[in-house]
């Protein structure tokens, strides 16, 4: 070949390469201006620790979730859906990346979402969505990394390590007021149901006193942090700290009120006899009364810090509250969408809505989660409402996984994501390409202070395989015995089900996945390990109390 053609060549493959790159940005440029044309807003609304059994929509007649129900009506629900993990962190991570947590290398609370993983919210931004979220747990804080991808990432704590789900919507209120002309993704995380189970504007369960004058009262239970000062006169005094709340016939031998004295100042020097018994807990089965002497001529001021929580609240306390709570979360949800429609939003936002896990409540004797693999802690929220959309259609057979949310979400936008993802699209369900192939997945449980896995689910839906590190073993048709209550393994005189002889190879791979999902949580990407954390983590029951 002459050497003028070899140049013309080599030109031309350089500008149809350079063609080819051109017509790519375009089609997504294209892609992002129909997206915010047909869904100028999306709106993520996650439920923490949501017990799907107790709303509505998942629920036999249960009315505690009437904006669930309205929701459920008019767009999709996905009756059998599920998290791999019952765990806030993971599963979230997961949500908003399409990867399952052993491959992001987010298996615990407290772990790190590297960069290297691109999240829904930095799709979004990148076809010109303004991208928002409004977290109100702790275990969501910035510091994991979980926030990469938002223009704007409230995660701002009060004097606890959550925030309630009025506090949220009033944040959440103000951004999207603030960008109403613009296309904006906006994620508010909703953990009202999550333990301390308690009500907003809960009484006072604890008061102090000095001789008989009350000092003030607070609410142990709501785990905040509180502090206070007091005056103490020259010579001998009592200072009494006093339960307040009231006993229930359920309550157990370790009920009780459990008072943390955090830091003190002055306190000391007013009893240095007996000052250690001070420190650490108190469990106040009764009044905790100190004896203490100003031997000054002048008063001391005696500052106290100090939380607390209630030690293994009773079935009848813990239903009622998370019932409360549940109702609150919702009723909050009502109100932000009626602050959409005050500002003529709603019509054509694409809302999803899901949960990150449920709770055990005191089912198979797990009173939260984490560490099972039971329905009532894997079974997930997950409703779609928007344009293009059909409305009232439950899907009752397709279950759905925390991250097919990310793919569906993408496809329904219609933009491309380049990366590679573990979950699937589900939006052909509602079209004409139908729903994906069935598959096989696997979830688990595990404990944050022992770092290690405690339970692993294996599912070839209906049918579920079920270990646990205690020795509970087992399977179950979870399509037509919901609560596992009728192992279909045998033993004692039963047979198994024949459907169990086609799944041999499933079941001998519990091992290797055991072994798979521990390496992960050994191998698993830290951030940095502190004090702080390790607080935020004990305060919200991971790490014991």
């Amino acid at each position: 070949m002459r050497p003028y053609l070899k140049t013309t060549v080599a030109v031309c493959v350089v500008a149809l390469l350079i063609l080819g790159v051109v017509l790519w940005v375009f089609q997504d440029d294209l892609r992002a201006t129909r997206a915010r044309a047909a869904h100028p807003r999306i709106v993520l609304v996650t439920f923490d620790t949501l017990n799907v059994l107790f709303t509505g929509p998942y629920g036999d007649g249960v009315e505690l979730t009437p904006e669930l129900d309205r929701f459920a009506a008019e767009g999709v629900v996905f009756e059998n859906a599920y998290t791999r993990v019952p765990i806030t962190l993971p599963a979230h991570a997961s949500l908003l990346t399409g990867i399952e947590p052993r491959d992001l290398g987010v298996m615990l609370n407290g772990d790190y979402l590297v960069d290297e993983f691109v999240t829904l919210p930095e799709l979004l931004s990148q076809a010109g969505y303004r991208t928002a979220a409004f977290t109100s747990l702790g275990v969501l804080s910035s510091k994991f990394n979980i926030g990469q991808g938002f223009d704007h990432y409230d995660d701002e704590q009060p004097r606890r390590w959550y925030r309630t789900a009025d506090e949220v919507v009033a944040a959440a209120d103000a951004w999207v007021t603030a960008n109403r002309d613009a296309p904006f993704f906006a994620w508010l995380h909703l953990s009202d149901p999550h333990e301390p189970y308690l009500r907003k504007g809960a009484p006072p369960d604890l008061r102090l006193l000095i001789d008989d004058q009350e000092v003030g009262r607070w609410t142990l239970a709501s785990k905040e942090s509180f502090s206070t000062r007091v005056t103490v006169p020259p010579g001998r005094h009592l200072l009494t700290w006093e339960p307040l709340r009231e006993p229930r016939a359920d309550d157990g031998e370790a009920t009780a009120l459990v008072l943390e004295m955090v830091a003190d100042r002055g306190l000391e020097e007013l009893m240095p006899d007996a000052f250690a018994a001070t420190e650490g807990e108190h469990w106040l089965y009764e009044p905790l009364t100190l004896e203490i002497e100003n031997r000054n001529a002048e008063p001391i001021e005696l500052a106290l810090a100090f939380t607390g929580r209630i030690n293994a609240p009773p079935p009848s306390e813990v239903f009622e509250e998370y019932e409360v709570e549940v109702a609150f979360a919702d009723e909050q949800l009502g109100l932000f969408r009626r602050r959409l429609e005050e500002l003529e939003l709603d019509d054509d936002t694409l809302w999803v809505l899901s949960s990150d896990h449920g709770e055990g409540l005191f089912h198979h004797g797990a009173i939260g989660h984490a560490t099972t693999g039971h329905e009532d802690q894997l079974r997930i929220l997950c409703i779609l409402r928007g344009p293009g959309l059909p409305a009232g259609l439950r899907l009752t057979g397709q279950p759905i996984l925390t991250e097919d949310l990310m793919p569906t979400l993408i496809d329904l936008l219609g933009l491309r994501h380049r990366s590679r993802v573990s979950g699937r699209s589900q939006s052909g369900c509602w079209r004409r390409r139908g729903c994906p192939e069935p598959r096989r997945w696997w979830a688990y449980g595990a404990s944050a202070s022992r770092e290690e896995i405690t339970a692993l689910a294996g599912y070839d839906w209906p049918i579920k395989l079920l270990w646990h590190k205690s020795g509970r073993s087992g399977a179950f048709d979870v399509a037509a015995d919901p609560r596992e209550e009728q192992n279909i393994a045998g033993g004692r005189g039963r047979r198994p089900d024949p459907r169990l002889a086609e799944l041999m190879d499933f079941n001998d791979r519990i091992p290797q996945e055991i072994r798979a999902i521990q390496r992960a949580i050994d191998e698993r990407s830290l951030g940095e390990l502190s004090a702080e954390r390790e607080e935020m983590l004990k305060s919200l029951g991971y790490l014991g109390n």
